[in-house]
């Protein structure tokens, strides 16, 4: 299901207005230092998960 939808890269400005405002929906990612951030805000939860590499991030979006 979610390998369909459009994973946008974000800045740091941008992860935080949408996971204080969970907009808009979708899924994104942003580098935090040397790490990964991914943020699931398709339900509009804005879920976060940290990861070492961007492939693990990635996929953790897509649900692999």
């Amino acid at each position: 299901m979610y390998k369909e939808f459009l994973i946008k890269e974000v800045t740091q400005a941008e992860a935080d207005a949408i996971i204080q405002s969970r907009e808009p929906r979708g899924l994104f990612y942003q580098q935090n230092g040397k790490r990964w951030v991914g943020i699931d805000n398709m339900t509009g939860d804005a879920w976060c998960e940290e990861f070492i590499d961007l492939d693990q991030c990635l996929a953790w979006l897509r649900r692999e």
